[in-house]
């Protein structure tokens, strides 16, 4: 039981990591297309960055790895 609760603690980790990751990707790419004069694909990076910001740290790093934790030590 334990066992298959931290290998799902370590998923969540993994998967909010890299979401959140990706998500600080575009929009650091949305800022220099911002930059660049390129208004409309500078919006879609700005909105794919904070979808993945979103789901990486809200749903993901809260929502998961926090009640996985919880899980963990009762």
């Amino acid at each position: 039981m334990q066992l298959e609760v931290l290998a799902e603690l370590i998923a969540y980790l993994v998967a909010a990591t890299v979401l959140t990751g990706l998500g600080l990707a575009a929009e650091a790419a949305s800022l220099f297309r911002l930059g660049a004069g390129e208004t409309t694909i500078a919006v879609w990076f700005g909105f794919v960055g904070l979808l993945a910001l979103y789901a990486g740290i809200y749903m993901l790093g809260y929502e998961k790895v926090a009640k996985t934790m919880i899980a963990l030590r009762s």
